[in-house]
């Protein structure tokens, strides 16, 4: 995704907004910036240990063995015993008794420990998982250990006392080391504090052999306490940076290069760092804005060496740097919103170096809408404030020049709700240029109605609606046949079943019935064709030999068709050349000839969620099919519109028999106002049919009335006979006035109203 976007700028008009960088100066984005520092909890109790200062004097202490209570020391030493001894029934009860008191998992930890005596306690606990019996008792008692040996790793203390030791002796150092890997860039603020503190300058040669040593985790505070004043520091971090060698660095060790405020010392240093990291110059060549856009793509991609260093915990800390305590500090922030917030941090980087960078922006927008989406229900962000604007408020003042690259962004990511949240967001703002561009390529928007989330494409459908553009544009012809599935999913869905055996067609078409509407052909061609005006097709459903062979052949397809799920019953061997043009491979299956309707519909439910395009709930169903309703009312009402309203006709008149009053009446006000003898003959088919209440009859009488102003009268003899004897003879007084109103709009060359007068002679 990232090369797609390698050349694209835009000019850009939004204003930069500062980070805890610690740059003075700089502008915020539309003044009203996120908030750093909140929620900075983790580091400020780290830093609380230290006295939160450089220069207080921390006394090392080792800090005592917890003595975990004897009761539970003695189990964990019978469970380790007896699962060496190959007793399961002991080692599971031991284990079962451990689990029963709840430990707590460092005081768990502290008993296995004491209890060890030379034993592997982790070795024991994974051969046991590959025992039956001991195999759920053992992931319970490894769960609870990996949580307290990280709870321990991370203890201020430790760490504290592990960075003093470091300088006792080789062995002193190893161990110093394991502790410190454990704790990894936890870790961090101690080495910077203790890297600058008077009292521990002999510590530094050994704080920067560890921190090489312990390597990519600490990469992330590593940079951010670039932003020091203490040049020295500034030096030592970059000489550690080119040891650990990963190329995350290079952006921030090219901005030193390229910086004017950069003293000699610390230029050589970060281009021997760079010559470490990159030899061969492939990405140091570029700008240091430019490898920001790379860094941020990287993180929003979730490319290999930029994912969280701790994917299986509930949070991990984002990293700033704090100059009030000149050190850096962590916010814990949920784990899912972590890479979003890293690729907003390196898109801010970039702009701040090119304000004019149109890349960065959208990239942002796309990233901040997705931390919303991505946060979990519950959970805050702390990097966020309460009184902070939401994601929407950014992607509303940028506008369609951002909008539309966040949105290709968006359906590059298959992520739904994202793509759902730009639209919004263009919707509001993209005016009809913003939205079609100028009609000869397909926007974002337009790419959208491909989409193979069904209420991604009714989004986008129905934007495009209301944008009422002048003049046509690429894929213009899906928007009605859009909104019409919007009103048909209220319904029953459709499979198109080709099979040209008819007892196995027939027998499949019975068994798939009962919840759908089904369309069965013999050949492909006549069912394409027909499916083509189906409303909410589900599926299409071909079988035989002969059907690989027809689907090969396939012409192009309407983009509805790209991601409608396609199920194909043939036996393997005719399906192994099987060459898809244009049907995507994740809505395509292949089951085998003879497959039950039951294997059938649990294929199609996979495909949809391995798509996430689940069918909307039913009163989301309504709201959309209300939308589309309004929507092809204005169309029929707009004589100039480029859209033509008749594509919805069939869906029209299936709503208007659903039963629903709400959308039996919305779909009559669209009929009534169709330039269609179609529509007309519909209206009056449902009004004269005598079903429904009697408001509804008045107001499907109502807009017959209002067809036959538009358009005259395309009604046939029948209709006109039926509609005579309501409104002589009908007995709901709304019913007949409302009837009376439509059969003197078709204006009939027959003198009915000397018929109906004389018939209430008394």
């Amino acid at each position: 995704m990232a090369g797609q976007w390698s050349g694209w700028r835009k000019p850009g008009d939004l204003l930069l907004r500062q980070t805890a960088a610690g740059e003075h100066g700089v502008p915020r984005i539309l003044g009203a910036a996120r908030r750093r520092g909140a929620g900075l909890v983790l580091a400020m109790v780290l830093l609380a240990w230290i006295g939160y200062g450089r220069t207080t004097p921390v006394q090392a202490q080792t800090p005592p063995a917890a003595a975990a209570p004897a009761p539970l020391v003695n189990q964990a030493d019978l469970f380790l015993h007896y699962s060496l001894l190959g007793d399961q029934r002991l080692a599971h009860d031991y284990g079962q008794a451990i689990l029963r008191t709840k430990p707590e998992p460092v005081t768990l930890l502290h008993a296995f420990e004491q209890a060890a005596n030379g034993r592997h306690i982790f070795q024991i606990l994974i051969d046991n998982q590959r025992n039956q019996t001991l195999r759920a008792v053992s992931a319970a008692i490894e769960h609870l250990l990996v949580r307290g040996h990280l709870a321990v790793a991370r203890n201020p203390r430790r760490i504290k006392a592990a960075i003093l030791a470091m300088d006792h002796s080789p062995r002193a150092f190893v161990v110093s080391r394991q502790r410190l890997t454990a704790a990894g860039e936890f870790a961090a603020p101690f080495f910077f504090h203790y890297l600058n503190t008077p009292g521990h300058r002999a510590l530094a040669p050994y704080i920067i052999q560890m921190m090489s040593n312990i390597g990519k985790p600490l990469l992330n505070p590593l940079v951010c306490e670039l932003s020091t004043p203490v040049v020295t520091e500034k030096i030592q971090i970059v000489n550690v940076l080119g040891n650990i060698g990963y190329k995350q660095a290079l952006p921030y060790l090219l901005q030193i290069v390229q910086s004017s405020a950069s003293g000699p010392d610390l230029k050589a240093a970060a281009r021997l760092a760079i010559a470490k990291i990159d030899p061969r110059g492939r990405l140091s060549r570029r700008s240091a804005a430019a490898l920001y856009m790379w860094l941020a793509w990287g993180y929003f991609d979730q490319a290999p060496g930029l994912t969280v260093n701790h994917p299986g915990e509930a949070t991990n800390p984002v990293w700033y740097y704090d100059p009030k305590v000149q050190n850096v500090a962590g916010a814990m922030v949920p784990t899912p919103i972590w890479k979003d917030l890293e690729a907003m941090r390196a898109c801010e980087a970039s702009l701040r170096l090119d304000p004019n960078n149109g890349q960065a922006i959208s990239l942002w927008l796309a990233a901040d809408l997705r931390r919303e989406v991505d946060l979990p229900e519950g959970a805050t962000d702390p990097t966020h404030p309460a009184t902070a604007p939401p994601a929407h408020y950014y992607a509303l003042a940028a506008g369609p020049a951002y909008l539309n690259p966040a949105l290709s962004i968006a359906l590059h990511t298959h992520n739904n709700r994202l793509i759902l949240k730009v639209i919004r967001a263009l919707e509001q703002t993209g005016g009809v240029h913003g939205l079609i561009g100028d009609g000869r390529a397909p926007t974002p928007l337009i790419q959208a109605m491909s989409c193979p989330d069904p209420q991604v494409r009714l989004q986008a459908a129905f934007a495009l609606a209301a944008a009422n553009p002048r003049h046509s544009f690429t894929g213009a012809y899906e928007v009605v046949p859009l909104l019409a599935d919007a009103l048909a999913q209220t319904g029953k869905p459709t499979v198109v079943l080709v099979d040209p055996n008819p007892q196995r067609r027939n027998h499949l078409a019975g068994g798939l019935s009962r919840r759908y509407h089904i369309v069965a052909t013999a050949g492909l061609a006549p069912a394409l064709a027909r499916s083509r005006h189906v409303p909410y097709l589900a599926f299409l459903l071909i079988t035989g030999r002969r059907a690989v062979g027809q689907m090969e052949r396939m012409p192009m397809l309407a983009p509805r068709f790209t991601y409608t799920p396609t199920l194909l019953l043939a036996p393997p061997a005719a399906v192994g050349a099987l060459r898809l043009r244009y049907v995507s491979e994740k809505t395509f299956a292949v089951l085998p000839v003879g497959a039950p309707a039951s294997l059938i519909e649990q294929t199609y439910q996979r495909i949809l969620r391995r798509v996430k395009a689940m069918p909307p709930s039913g009163r989301q169903s309504l709201q959309d099919a209300l939308e589309a309703a309004h929507l092809l009312k204005l169309i029929a009402l707009n004589r100039a519109s480029i859209y033509r309203a008749d594509a919805a006709l069939p869906a029209l008149g299936q709503v208007l028999r659903s039963g629903n009053r709400k959308l039996a009446w919305a779909a009559a006000d669209v009929l009534g106002r169709m330039q269609s003898p179609q529509a007309q003959q519909l209206l009056a088919a449902a009004a004269l049919s005598g079903t429904g209440s009697a408001a509804t009859r008045a107001h499907w009488f109502t807009d017959l009335a209002w067809s036959a102003r538009n358009m005259g009268d395309h009604l046939n003899h029948v209709q006109i006979r039926r509609l005579i004897h309501v409104v002589a003879h009908g007995s709901v007084p709304t019913v007949r006035i409302a009837a009376a109103e439509a059969l003197g709009a078709l204006n009939l060359p027959s003198n009915q109203a000397s018929v109906l007068i004389r018939a209430q002679i008394r």
